[in-house]
């Protein structure tokens, strides 16, 4: 089929982070699984081919240390692989927790210590640049002293300007990171900005390991990451356009569960790596992940979001219900792909023709075969005068409710 899209970056490096489990609970109306249900989450989340999940915040409490340590060991029973990471402040105190549980485990299991980049952020907690690079020391010599790998996230990275950014880069590689994170915190970036920075990251690092010194050691690549919010609706645009820029890790939450408007939408990120050629993650799994975690957290999936909501794949309206069954002749790839850009099949779903005040005939026809009444005109204009008399769709069970058991209208 003929697109307008250019051809897709080399995407099939790209792996995903899944943090619902962390900053996706953050959201204010999310209720907090409880660890069996976390257990479950992780378990689907994995069958999907996720690589590394942020799986909380252990200095955070001691229940959030506890839960941190049976989260490691479901991991090791199960041989779920995938690498647990955990967040943490810029500071050893915070570190040690990690350390322990990374001491505790055949798999390594990650630090990621988070540091406020932006001069608004810094302004606000009274922080100056010196000092923040000082944190970024001595949290990284922490992680490293006790032999935890770990990662750098540059909160408000996106309103950071260039130079001070770089600073903050050299001084996490210096120190031995082995993963800078790029954080669109609160959603500012454009798919534009997303790329111009990933850029301007990825060359700093190139510039911060050629000038490490030999026996600082550390790792001899240092990979980019990026973790963007949805506050403008514009998480997706920017997720893709940081992988295409070569971000090698997209962080963010199932259902886009998250702060204020949420983390950019891992199902979506999922398809659409899909889609451009890579061979790592399963969308047949996705749905089933989703509802759960939907069931887990209280929230409910909107009926029109793409993918994962009831309507994604329904349709009512009279042309294209028309043009629907007429692909379903060449085949089911045609029909999910006539009036989808998403094929449902992959998901494991199906195209779903429903009868409304906006349907046509064949609508009708298609839904007195699915009862088993015959399809004929007298039926047809029953059916349709009765969708068109409603202010919505009718349920299979109205349909059958306008015929007696002969199949004649009743």
């Amino acid at each position: 089929m003929f697109t307008w899209n250019p051809r897709p970056g080399r995407v099939d490096h790209v792996g995903i982070e899944d943090d619902s489990l962390r900053d996706g609970l953050q959201g204010a109306f999310v209720r907090h699984p409880d660890l069996e249900e976390k257990k479950a989450l992780v378990e689907s989340s994995a069958a999907i081919g996720i690589e590394a999940a942020m799986l909380g915040f252990p200095s955070s409490s001691p229940g959030a240390r506890a839960e941190a340590g049976h989260l490691v060991e479901h991991l090791d029973r199960c041989g779920i692989p995938m690498v647990p990471r955990f967040l943490a402040l810029a500071d050893p105190a915070s570190i040690a927790p990690i350390a322990e549980l990374n001491r505790g485990t055949d798999r390594d299991v990650w630090a990621d210590f988070f540091v406020g980049c932006s001069p608004l952020r810094r302004q606000v907690e009274d922080w100056t640049l010196d000092s923040v690079l000082d944190r970024i020391t001595a949290a990284g010599s922490a992680a490293r002293d006790g032999g935890t790998r770990f990662g750098v996230s540059f909160e408000d990275a996106t309103r950071t300007p260039p130079g001070e950014l770089e600073q903050m880069v050299h001084a996490a590689v210096a120190v031995g990171a082995e993963v800078l994170t790029v954080c669109d915190t609160v959603g500012e970036s454009t798919p534009e900005g997303a790329a111009r920075i990933v850029r301007a990251v990825r060359a700093a690092t190139q510039h911060a390991l050629a000038d490490r010194p030999p026996a600082h050691g550390g790792a001899a690549e240092v990979q980019i990451w990026w973790h963007g919010h949805d506050d403008r609706g514009l998480a997706l645009a920017n997720a893709l356009a940081a992988a295409e820029a070569g971000a090698d890790t997209i962080s963010g939450a199932f259902l886009g569960l998250g702060e204020r408007a949420g983390n950019t939408a891992l199902e979506l990120v999922v398809m659409y790596l899909y889609q451009a050629g890579h061979q790592g993650y399963r969308p047949d799994r996705v749905l089933g992940h989703c509802r759960r975690l939907a069931e887990a957290t209280g929230t409910p999936v909107r009926r029109n979001a793409p993918l994962i909501g009831d309507q994604a794949f329904a349709t009512c309206t009279g042309t294209h219900v028309a043009a629907l069954l007429k692909a379903r002749c060449w085949g089911r790839e045609t029909e999910d792909l006539v009036f989808s850009s998403v094929p449902a099949a992959v998901l494991g779903r199906q195209q779903s023709i429903m009868v409304g005040p906006t349907s046509g005939r064949a609508a009708a026809r298609e839904a007195l075969a699915s009862i088993g009444a015959p399809a004929d005109e007298k039926n047809v204009d029953a059916v349709l005068t009765r969708a068109r008399s409603r202010d919505r769709w009718l349920e299979p069970s109205e349909i059958r409710a306008l015929f007696d058991a002969g199949g004649a209208p009743a």
